[in-house]
């Protein structure tokens, strides 16, 4: 597939990384020379000097030749510009960030059907998204939803977990057949890996796991992780994350405190936010954090846009005895701090939205889950007719190495666990754990290779 990728930050970047590994042709373009010269030398693509507003610089992109663009800049009105050029050369999909809110209502429906954009993404709403399903859960670190009522988990096995020193075997046998879960990648020291049976779990193994929504709280008590849902939150940070969180805990009943340094920005949301407790100050002023009592919270969600203060924040709230710390990042440097510091859950923007684009880079992907820390993701595909697939007993299928294939959900939605005499049908959309690099071998067994 032939696919331009505009802009090179955070977001555009991670997606060129993620489908170069799958031997797409990539061309990307950026118009600091300096962060092209650097995705150049880190990435097998082309890169393009330019503004990808100036049809000229996207002609050099060859996106006339392209099947795919994704127009991820931090400015809206240029990722709109690169999508009308896309629509005038006839690419078949589109996909462009926005994030003001005047191009992304009901206002301005006419001008995103006008310059072609087949998907819209706002990584800051992906992102409050994201922290939302961990504070229903406090002490997972990712919650991921696929089709049905499947549910991805990720989370760090405790010091005397029931599942710690067992095999993967061991646990489904202790279990029984009555439990729908499976351990689908399993990342220790650095290094991930996609389980199988023989697999022994360790405390301190960062472990995710499919299940089924009915069993959710169960297998993280089996992992020894609390899963409480969160009811005194703090927000530090008033942006376009913080504050989009701070409207559904409100919409949710929770008590919550949002901080904000900017005294402009606090009063506006004062104004807009009918339950919270907006206070104007510093993140990092330790003790304004202890007097609106921060060790007490059920949880602590730094989402300023300065990751410094967002790992200091949490780093203070975790020692002050607060029961669970989220801290958004943007620079993945600063990832080894989070576990040192004993944060608990890090999230970025970038795969956020990344999940978005990619399941429409690929067609036929219902859902798609990737990491943080690691290569490895869940992709939901379907089964087309006339696949190797289609009508096979998963025992007897070749499923490539490093893919592991979970869950089928049937065309009426009903989702189960997959066995060894589970047989499958086109229409149905089966849930896999892959690395990028045996996804093309992943399709092509289901029937949806490019």
């Amino acid at each position: 597939m032939q696919v331009v990728i505009v802009g090179a930050g955070e977001i555009g970047f991670y997606l060129a990384e993620r489908l170069a590994a799958e031997n797409h042709d990539i061309t990307v373009v950026e118009k600091n020379p300096g962060r092209a010269e650097e995705v150049a030398e880190r990435l097998d693509v082309q890169v393009v000097v330019g503004s990808g507003s100036h049809p000229d610089v996207l002609m050099d992109a060859r996106i006339d030749r392209a099947n795919f663009v994704a127009a991820v800049t931090e400015s809206d009105e240029v990722n709109l510009l690169a999508s009308l050029v896309a629509e005038g050369h006839d690419v078949d999909t589109t996909v462009i960030r926005l994030q003001n809110p005047a191009f992304r209502g009901l206002a301005a429906e006419r001008l995103r059907s006008r310059v072609g954009a087949s998907l819209v993404i706002d990584p800051d709403a992906d992102t409050a998204d994201e922290i939302l399903e961990l504070v229903h859960a406090t002490g997972t670190d990712e919650v991921y939803r696929m089709g049905g009522d499947l549910v991805v988990i990720g989370a760090v096995v405790r010091e005397g977990a029931v599942v710690a020193n067992q095999t993967i075997a061991d646990i489904a046998a202790s279990l029984g057949a009555s439990w729908d879960f499976l351990f689908g990648a399993i990342t220790r020291g650095g290094t991930t890996v996609i389980p199988r049976g023989d697999q022994v779990v360790l405390p301190g193994d960062h472990v995710r796991v499919l299940c089924r929504e009915v069993y959710k709280k169960q297998m993280l008590e089996q992992l020894g992780v609390p899963g409480a849902l969160a009811r005194r939150i703090m927000v530090l940070g008033g942006g376009a994350i913080g504050s989009r969180l701070c409207r559904h805990l409100e919409a949710e009943g929770a008590e919550v405190v949002l901080v904000e340094r900017d005294i402009r920005r606090a009063q506006e949301l004062a104004a807009e936010l009918s339950r919270t407790i907006v206070i104007s100050g510093d993140v990092t002023d330790t003790e304004l954090l202890s007097e609106e009592s921060i060790g007490r919270m059920d949880a602590v969600v730094a989402a300023t846009g300065e990751d410094a203060s967002n790992v200091l924040a949490c780093a203070y709230a975790t020692a002050e005895g607060a029961s669970f710390t989220v801290a958004v990042l943007h620079r993945l440097e600063l990832l080894p701090l989070v576990a040192r510091f004993g944060i608990d859950a890090a999230l970025s923007p970038r795969t956020a939205s990344a999940n978005a684009v990619l399941r429409h880079v690929r067609g036929n992907t219902s859902s798609v889950a990737t990491f943080l820390e690691s290569d490895a993701e869940v992709d939901e595909i379907e089964v087309a007719a006339g696949s190797p697939a289609a009508g096979a007993v998963v025992a007897e299928l070749r499923v490539p190495a490093n893919v592991l294939l979970g869950a089928v959900i049937r065309p009426g939605g009903k989702a189960e666990i997959v066995r060894g005499p589970t047989v499958l049908h086109a229409g149905d959309h089966v849930v896999i754990f892959a690395r990028p690099h045996s996804l093309p071998a992943a399709r092509a067994l289901f029937g949806t290779e490019d």
